[in-house]
C-alpha cells in the first residue's frame, strides 16, 4: 500500500528531527516529571510555613498558657504546618519579613491573643452553663405534670439559680488573628486548615461531638493518586499539540520545500498522503502513551493500564487531530505562519479543556467555551476509560471525537492541495 510509503518516509523524517523529537516526546516527560514529583507527593506530606505569635502568657515575658500551648500542639498535629514561633516581644510582621530575607515569600502570621486561656475558659463555662439549663428546662415541661408540688418549686428554684448564675457570667469570646498575603494562592486553604483546628478544639472543650459522620469512598475499585488522574490529560494535550502544531509545521515544511510537489508526480495520491500521516501520528501517540505510562509506573508508582477504548480513543484522537492539521497546512502556506497559527489554537485549548485545571473553576462563559473544543471530550474519554472505567461516559466521548475526526479529515483533506495547476 502506498499509504505505507508516506507513514516510513514521515516518521523517518520525525526521528531525524531533533526539535520534533524534544517537543513530540521529550518535553512532555520533562513536563511529567515536574508535574509528578509536584502533584504526587514523593517528598512527603505538604507542609506550610506558618508564623505563630502566642501572645498569651502565664506571666509577662514568662511561658505560654496552657491552652494556647495546647492549640498550637493541636496545629503541629495536623502535619500540614512547618511552624516557626514569633517572640511575643517583637513585631511579628517585621519579624517575618527579616526571617523570609531579601527574596522575600509568603506571609502567613497567626497571631494568638492575650487573654486567649481565661477568655476560652469563660466563654466555654457559659456555654456549657446556657447546655445545661436548656436541657433541665427542657426537662421540667416534659416532667412537671408527674411531680408534686414540692419538687415543682425545688426544680422550679433550681433553674432559676442556674439561670441567674449563667447571666452573673460575662460574655467572652477570644480571637485569633491571621495575617495572610491576598496574592498566596494557598492563603485560603491555610486559613480554612486553622479554621478547623479552631473549631474542633471549641467544641472538645464544650463537650460537643459531632452527630454527623463522613464516609468516604472511592469512585474507582483501584487507589488511584493525583499523578494518575494527571496523566491522561498531559497525554491527550501533547497528542493535540502533535496533530495540530507538529504536523502543520512539518506539512507546510514539506510544501515549502517543494516535497510534497514533486510526491504529486508520483503514482502517490492524496489520500495516500492523508492516511500515511495518520498512520505515522498514530504510531508517535501511541508511542508516547507507552513511555508515559512506563515512566509513570517506575518512578510513580501509576497504577492505571489503558484498555481497548483507551487504545481506540488515541486513534481516534489521532485521526481528529491529524486533520486539524491537514486543515491548517492546506489554508496557511508559509511555515512560520502556519507553526504560529498552530500554536494559537493549540495552547488556549490546552488550557481550557480541563487537561490541567479543573473546568468547574473556570468563568462559567469559559465552561461554555470549552463544550466546543475537540480537546474537552478527548481528554475527558480517556479519564473515563483510564481512571473511571465507566463506559457510558467513554461511548459518548468516543462518538464525539469519531465524528469530529471524520468531519475534520474530509475538509482537510479538500483543502489540501496535490496536484498543482
Amino acid at each position: 500500500m502506498r499509504a505505507i510509503t508516506i507513514f516510513k518516509a514521515v516518521t523517518k523524517n520525525w526521528m531525524r528531527s531533533r526539535s520534533g523529537l524534544f517537543f513530540s516526546i521529550l518535553f512532555p516527560i520533562l513536563l511529567l516529571l515536574v508535574f509528578g514529583a509536584i502533584f504526587s507527593n514523593t517528598g512527603g506530606s505538604t507542609n506550610f510555613n506558618l508564623y505563630i505569635q502566642n501572645l498569651d502568657r502565664t506571666t509577662p515575658g514568662g511561658n505560654p498558657s496552657g491552652l494556647s500551648a495546647a492549640f498550637v500542639d493541636a496545629l503541629n498535629a495536623t502535619k500540614a504546618f512547618a511552624i516557626t514561633n514569633v517572640p511575643p516581644e517583637e513585631n511579628a510582621t517585621s519579624y517575618v519579613q527579616k526571617a523570609l530575607g531579601p527574596l522575600g515569600g509568603n506571609i502567613r502570621i497567626l497571631i494568638i491573643s492575650e487573654g486567649f486561656q481565661d477568655d476560652l475558659l469563660n466563654g466555654t463555662l457559659k456555654v456549657r452553663v446556657g447546655i445545661s439549663y436548656s436541657t433541665l428546662n427542657i426537662s421540667y415541661q416534659y416532667f412537671a405534670p408527674y411531680l408534686n408540688d414540692s419538687q415543682r418549686i425545688a426544680f422550679q428554684q433550681g433553674l432559676v439559680q442556674m439561670q441567674q448564675y449563667n447571666e452573673s457570667l460575662p460574655e467572652r469570646k477570644t480571637s485569633l488573628t491571621i495575617m495572610l498575603d491576598v496574592s498566596d494562592q494557598p492563603a485560603m486553604i491555610v486559613r480554612n486548615i486553622i479554621t478547623s483546628v479552631a473549631n474542633a478544639f471549641n467544641y472538645q472543650l464544650i463537650g460537643a461531638e459531632n452527630v454527623i459522620q463522613f464516609i468516604q469512598t472511592p469512585v474507582t475499585s483501584t487507589r488511584l493518586t493525583n499523578i494518575d488522574f494527571y496523566i491522561p490529560g498531559v497525554t491527550a494535550a501533547f497528542i493535540m499539540t502533535n496533530g495540530v502544531i507538529g504536523l502543520t509545521s512539518n506539512t507546510s515544511e514539506f510544501k515549502r520545500r517543494g516535497i510534497i510537489k514533486r510526491l504529486s508526480l508520483t503514482p502517490l495520491s492524496k489520500m495516500d498522503w492523508i492516511i500515511g500521516n495518520i498512520l505515522s501520528q498514530t504510531l508517535l501517540n501511541l508511542l508516547l502513551t507507552a513511555m508515559m505510562l512506563m515512566l509513570g509506573w517506575v518512578i510513580f508508582n501509576v497504577r492505571i493500564i489503558p484498555d481497548a477504548f483507551a487504545i481506540l480513543l488515541i486513534f481516534l484522537g489521532s485521526v481528529m487531530f491529524s486533520g486539524i492539521g491537514m486543515l491548517l497546512s492546506g489554508l496557511v502556506k508559509d511555515v512560520e505562519a502556519a507553526s504560529a497559527i498552530g500554536n494559537a489554537i493549540a495552547f488556549p485549548m490546552m488550557f481550557l479543556s480541563g487537561t490541567y485545571f479543573p473546568l468547574e473553576i473556570m468563568p462559567s462563559y469559559l465552561q461554555t467555551f470549552a463544550k466546543i473544543l475537540p480537546l474537552t471530550y478527548f481528554s475527558e474519554g480517556l479519564r473515563y476509560a483510564m481512571i473511571y472505567n465507566y463506559p457510558e461516559g467513554t461511548y459518548v466521548n468516543i462518538a464525539i471525537v469519531a465524528a469530529l475526526a471524520v468531519g475534520f479529515i474530509i475538509v482537510g483533506s479538500l483543502v489540501t492541495k496535490w496536484k498543482e495547476k
